[in-house]
């Protein structure tokens, strides 16, 4: 646990082998006329080291998801291993540490005394426990305030105590669910850099999250779920080495858009136009070329590196084009 107890460091010698395997995983809610699927056939694999964020609009599944694999929801079909267990079981569990949202602490007790309980837990001993609590309070930045009722937290603080809990609660996955959204941007930055140590370390991080830009710098790799399936699964690496032309598109020119993202694969709307991935050769200029010979105008142009709201859209788009 912490960084003395994680399995090793990722480097020479290291062995990658899946610490999470979801296999056709579905679940659903309700019977007949209103039973909904929250979950279909949801296939991938983690290793240890990888910051895996999960995105996607809202009741895309992504909290069935974490739960699942923390092991407080059972499966309606398909199946889960983590840590070469099946999700549930008291093993799974056990590798396993939630942060959920909202953040659940009991309100009567000190942010010391919720981190006491959980690592009387795991730790075998008072001195293990001890240096357990005392790596947790620094990990999730929990010094200032840690001594103080959890019933005078505000959002960020208790976001925090979560991360700091669940960091010890599991032995090799971390699971955030929206932890780091309410947390002020300069803790949040100094959190960013002990999640990526703690992955280099060994541990596999699961982070779903609204905040497309801290899951830009944080990721490894992101999910994109949409109406509970895998509809895109990118190397955030990508990003760096793709391309997009902006265009703005005012007045009678916004009635070319459905033209144009007929024409262009991959092209999505963005407020008053439309984004185009420049693949393949692709430039600016013979966007802008077909533009004028559709007759469409442009009231302006740029090109800028991808981002994960253009994956996040152009999956998402897709899925709902294919439903």
């Amino acid at each position: 646990m912490g960084g003395g107890t994680v399995a090793g460091s990722l480097g020479a010698g290291w062995v990658l082998m899946p610490l999470l395997e979801c296999r056709s995983v579905g679940r659903s809610f309700g019977s007949g006329r209103r039973r909904r699927a929250a979950l279909v056939d949801c296939t991938f694999a983690a290793e240890p080291g990888e910051i895996v964020g999960v995105v996607g609009p809202n009741g895309a599944g992504k909290t069935t998801l974490l739960r699942a694999i923390a092991g407080d929801m059972t499966l309606t079909s398909g199946e889960m291993v983590v840590a070469g267990c099946r999700a549930g079981t008291l093993a799974a569990r056990h590798a396993v540490g939630l942060a959920p949202d909202p953040p659940i602490a009991p309100p009567e007790l000190t942010g010391l005394e919720w981190l006491t309980y959980v690592a009387s837990h795991r730790a075998p001993s008072a001195a293990a426990r001890d240096r357990l609590m005392g790596w947790a309070i620094g990990f999730a930045d929990l010094g200032e305030f840690v001594g103080r009722r959890i019933a005078t937290y505000s959002r960020g603080m208790a976001q925090r105590l979560a991360l700091g809990a669940a960091a010890i609660a599991g032995d090799h996955v971390l699971v955030l669910d929206e932890t780091l959204n309410a947390i002020d941007p300069l803790v949040r930055r100094r959190l960013r850099g002990h999640i990526a140590d703690l992955a280099a370390a060994g541990r596999l991080v699961l982070v779903a999250s609204h905040d497309l830009g801290t899951l830009e710098r944080i990721a490894t790799r992101v999910i994109v779920l949409a109406r509970g399936r895998v509809c895109a699964d990118v190397s955030t690496a990508t990003l760096v080495r793709e391309r997009v032309a902006e265009l703005t598109l005012t007045g009678s020119a916004l009635a070319g858009v459905g033209r144009l993202l007929e024409t262009f694969r991959g092209a999505s709307r963005m407020g008053h136009g439309i984004a185009v991935p420049l693949r393949g050769g692709l430039t600016v200029e013979q966007v802008l070329a077909v533009c004028r010979q559709d007759r469409v105008p442009v009231a302006a142009s740029r090109v800028r590196y991808r981002v994960l709201e253009d994956i996040l859209v152009a999956a998402v788009s897709v899925e709902d084009r294919v439903r």
